[in-house]
């Protein structure tokens, strides 16, 4: 076994601050890390795993006026690290210090992750820590204050929408209003000059009978549109460039229309709450892989399979708007795959995910499951292995055993992202400088993004014994330009990339 899924070298991507090559994704454990010593002012997230991620603006917006002294003190302290495994199907973790231990990855989008997290002596209060790696900015926001607000069907899951013209982004979530029917949309935008979340009141649902008894597992965005999944029934989706002024000019309206899933697939009428019966996320997932939705689904789960017979199946979503079947591996021909080595074959496929990166790659656990057929009870217990597999090349490239992560078998709770390929991480030392330029820049009310990481360096390889003093003489500013763009440096490989070269003269030419 290994935990190298064979990534190529990306030749022209910048290397994080000791050299190692930044994964262009990463599978994220939901689970924040925040078990370190705030009493220990040595015990930062630049300690071996983790490594500390640039942030060079904080700021909490829209909290109660009792709360929000208490929540900008918070901000200034919290310090966001990453540990990145080397490549999936090895697990990367996000770690907050200064933060509650009830905090979780909420959604992540590119270069955008949302945390949900709550005040460290008031677990009842829950918020929202946006953090956005291209330009190195934290923002603390409430979850919507409306008491009534209530997240209920299509709000299971939050989406990050992009405006097609700006760096600017929204958080949407869905829920229902007290005395309202149907879902109410409310969204916070990055660019608002208001703090608090607007709802977007004029909504139109083309299909009301399909939504109704829509549940959405999870999200995620293709473009400007949202998607909202029901892993039982289909997709609800609607359009995003309208909740952005600089791309629409007309009120905001969000039109909602539906796709369903594979006809082939069973499940529309499964009971939720049937206790008997695994959640979809255990053997359904869904996502974008090269600007094509993917589906993936395993048998075995709603109906009786024999063990060598179950079936990982994935579908993509044509440009004609049906689902073409792409692939089919049952558990017999995993097992005499290259790669799979001397796993156990007692195991059942559980809790899939589809790469960001690549179309043929497949990733999956291998665990333990609780089957009754009288009862019809098919159940996983735990997950052993997270495997990758080759779908194109009929290949097991990596597996990793969950124990060696986790201490022992576990369910788990993971998301498959390209947040590596934007993340800039610093050195313990350029961490302290970053700060005490934070603090001098807000002092004479300066932007804090016009600070430059090559020219700190430069100050801390000529006066390595006492730079600190030579700063606080001398701050450090750049033009905001350089530090409003780095993820450009590391799209060489991507045909994103080429988007912008007809406007290479404007961007500063950057050593690494």
């Amino acid at each position: 076994m290994s935990g190298d899924a064979g990534w190529p070298t990306l030749p022209g991507r910048l290397d994080d601050e000791d050299g190692a090559r930044l994964p262009p994704e990463c599978l994220l454990d939901r689970r924040v890390r925040t078990d370190f010593d705030d009493d220990d002012q040595q015990d930062l997230i630049a300690l071996q795993p983790f490594k500390i991620l640039r942030c060079v603006y904080k700021k909490a917006l829209g909290f109660p006026s009792e709360l929000q002294t208490q929540a900008d003190e918070m901000v200034q302290t919290l310090q966001i690290g990453v540990h990145l495994a080397k490549s999936p199907p090895g697990l990367s973790c996000l770690g907050l210090r200064g933060g509650s231990p009830m905090t979780n990855i909420e959604t992540v989008q590119d270069s955008i992750v949302v945390l949900t997290t709550t005040f460290l002596h008031d677990f009842d209060y829950t918020f929202y820590l946006v953090y956005e790696a291209s330009s190195g900015s934290l923002h603390m926001i409430p979850m919507p204050e409306n008491p009534c607000f209530i997240l209920t069907g299509l709000s299971a899951s939050m989406l990050i929408a992009r405006s097609f013209y700006t760096a600017d982004y929204a958080l949407v979530v869905l829920g229902k209003l007290d005395g309202q029917e149907g879902d109410v949309p409310l969204v916070w935008l990055s660019s608002s000059s208001s703090p608090s979340w607007s709802e977007i009141k004029t909504t139109v649902f083309s299909q009301p009978p399909s939504l109704m008894l829509h549940y959405a597992d999870m999200g995620f965005t293709i473009g400007s549109m949202a998607c909202w999944v029901d892993l039982l029934r289909g997709v609800a989706f609607s359009w995003c460039n309208t909740l952005f002024p600089k791309d629409c000019r007309k009120e905001p309206t969000l039109n909602f229309g539906f796709f369903s899933l594979p006809r082939e697939l069973p499940g529309a009428d499964h009971c939720r709450g049937n206790t008997r019966v695994a959640q979809p996320e255990a053997y359904r997932t869904i996502g974008v892989v090269q600007g094509f939705i993917r589906f993936v689904s395993i048998d075995g789960f709603l109906d009786y399979v024999d063990l060598k017979d179950r079936t990982l199946t994935v579908w993509k979503r044509t440009l004609n708007r049906v689902w073409q079947l792409e692939y089919k591996l049952s558990l017999e021909t995993l097992w005499g795959l290259q790669g799979f080595g001397d796993l156990p074959k007692n195991l059942t496929p559980m809790y899939p995910l589809l790469s960001t990166e690549n179309t043929d790659i497949v990733y999956f656990a291998l665990g333990e499951y609780l089957e009754n057929r009288r009862r019809w009870k098919f159940i996983p217990i735990c997950a052993h292995y997270l495997l990758a597999v080759n779908m194109q090349s009929n290949t097991v490239q990596a597996s990793i055993s969950l124990a060696d992560c986790f201490g022992s078998p576990d369910i788990p709770d993971l998301v498959s992202s390209s947040f590596s390929r934007y993340v800039h991480v610093v050195g313990h030392d350029l961490h302290i400088m970053m700060m005490d330029t934070m603090k001098q820049m807000a002092s004479i009310h300066l932007d804090p993004i016009d600070y430059d990481e090559r020219e700190a360096r430069k100050v801390m390889r000529e006066s390595p014994f006492n730079w600190q003093g030579t700063l606080k003489d001398k701050p450090i500013f750049y033009p905001a330009r350089y530090y409003s763009q780095p993820s450009l440096l590391r799209l060489t490989q991507s045909d994103i990339y080429f988007l912008f070269t007809a406007t290479a003269d404007i961007i500063p030419e950057i050593s690494g």
